[in-house]
């Protein structure tokens, strides 16, 4: 769909050049009106003249009195023309020479205007009206050339057309400020949602029109709602976890009660059962944080976040001197709950410090969403095995420490911000790379 911006300038661009092309055709046809009319006056000032001298004798011959003509009708071509007719007699002007003009008799009291070429293929305006003089019915046509009348109006219509479309420009110009200056707050508001999306507020602040201001106050509200509901939902899942928590290590404990110690296998099997509940509960706690993603208006700072982690782990597999090297591209943000990131950083960095010979290295960038690569030096591992690596439990290594979960949960967390996860042999280091891409906004987030 169009902006509503192109929307209203063409409709209103539309408007304007329909406006100013009707004004101009207004314009020209009453002009042209106008000088017709005065043009036909004159005219019909004319006839009567020339029928106040006009006589019949005493044998109906029509004689025109020569002093009552106006001097131009005698010039040849003169562009003003005249004709009589009674009966079978037929008097002109000279100006039309030898040129007999379509004229036929009309009966006393009617008249007609007409448009015929003249003697020099010019266009003629054309005057004729019936009279009675004398008993004697005569018909009256006087014309006049409208070559210069014409080129004047053409000459108008010109000079009107380019200042209209002079004028067109400058509305146009002015009506793209007006709607520009129109829409300004919502353009306000839409930067308020970059800045809502980016992390920078919680909120939307920006004046709006009153024709959008109820949107933006449902907006709103619907945020503060998913905010307290998500708030709501982890201090349910924190509470669960203490009392599931409390409740297995009462379980361990009556596991190493001294009635138990003559059944070994039901206490190692009550342990073992213990210790896979624990397991379930928190990758299901886990799941369940994380299957709505981030809450607009939160933001995450890469380097401080990151520089903790490397600090952190650094000191935890301070036997290896593993160090940790990051490089963090202007602009990249993780558009997410700032426990996501530390939990899927945090696994991935802790795998690669796991295997890594005492170098792991991190980059981060924004590339249509964020981009973190994890590589070390370590043993890496076989092509066969990285479709495994996500698969919960699956240890590459029985020898090394832990559970299996850690690249399990990054999966998770992965898949819940519709991102990828890549493994690969890292070409820079000789170890395992892991590439994780996440999109510019969570699921949950406006986008």
């Amino acid at each position: 769909m169009s902006s509503l911006k192109a929307r209203l300038s063409v409709g209103l661009a539309a408007s304007l050049v329909l406006l100013l092309g009707l004004q101009w055709w207004v314009a020209s046809r009453a002009i042209e009106k106008l000088t017709t009319d005065q043009l036909l006056a004159r005219l019909a000032h004319d006839a009567e003249t020339l029928l106040a001298g006009s006589r019949f004798d005493d044998t109906g011959v029509l004689a025109i009195d020569a002093a009552r003509i106006d001097a131009i009708y005698q010039r040849p071509f003169s562009g003003h023309y005249y004709i009589v007719i009674t009966g079978a007699q037929r008097e002109q002007s000279r100006s039309l020479w030898d040129e007999v003009p379509p004229i036929e008799p009309l009966a006393p009291g009617r008249s007609l205007e007409l448009r015929l070429a003249g003697p020099q293929g010019q266009p003629l305006l054309v005057h004729v009206r019936g009279y009675q003089r004398q008993q004697h019915d005569l018909t009256i046509a006087v014309a006049e050339d409208l070559s210069a009348l014409e080129a004047g109006l053409r000459r108008f219509q010109l000079i009107h057309g380019a200042v209209s479309a002079v004028v067109l420009a400058a509305l146009l110009l002015v009506q793209r400020l007006i709607v520009g200056r129109g829409l300004a707050p919502i353009d306000a508001v839409r930067e308020n949602l970059a800045r809502l999306e980016r992390g920078e507020t919680a909120r939307i602040d920006a004046a709006a029109p009153a024709e959008i201001e109820p949107m933006i106050d449902e907006l709103n509200r619907l945020l503060a709602s998913m905010d307290k509901r998500s708030r709501r939902s982890r201090e349910a899942l924190g509470n669960l976890a203490h009392a599931l928590k409390t409740r297995l290590a009462v379980l361990n404990q009556t596991a190493d009660a001294p009635a138990l110690a003559a059944q070994p296998g039901l206490r190692a099997a009550i342990g073992e059962s213990s210790e896979e509940m624990r397991r379930i509960v928190e990758r299901e706690l886990k799941r369940a944080r994380l299957a709505g993603a981030a809450m607009p208006g939160q933001r995450v700072d890469l380097e401080r976040e990151i520089e903790a982690l490397a600090r952190t782990l650094g000191a935890l597999y301070r036997d290896k001197a593993a160090r940790i090297e990051w490089e963090i591209a202007p602009g990249a943000r993780f558009a997410g709950e700032r426990e996501d990131f530390l939990e899927l950083l945090g696994n991935l960095l802790d795998n690669a410090c796991k295997w890594c010979h005492g170098r792991v290295s991190l980059t981060a960038e924004q590339a249509d969403g964020l981009s973190l690569v994890v590589e070390d030096d370590g043993p890496g591992c076989a092509p066969d095995a990285l479709d495994e690596l996500t698969i919960r439990g699956f240890r590459a290594d029985e020898s090394k420490p832990g559970s299996g979960l850690g690249l399990a949960i990054v999966r998770d967390i992965v898949d819940s911000y519709e991102g990828s996860l890549q493994f690969a042999h890292s070409a820079a280091l000789g170890g395992l790379r892991v590439e994780v891409r996440l999109p510019a906004t969570g699921q949950t987030q406006f986008g």
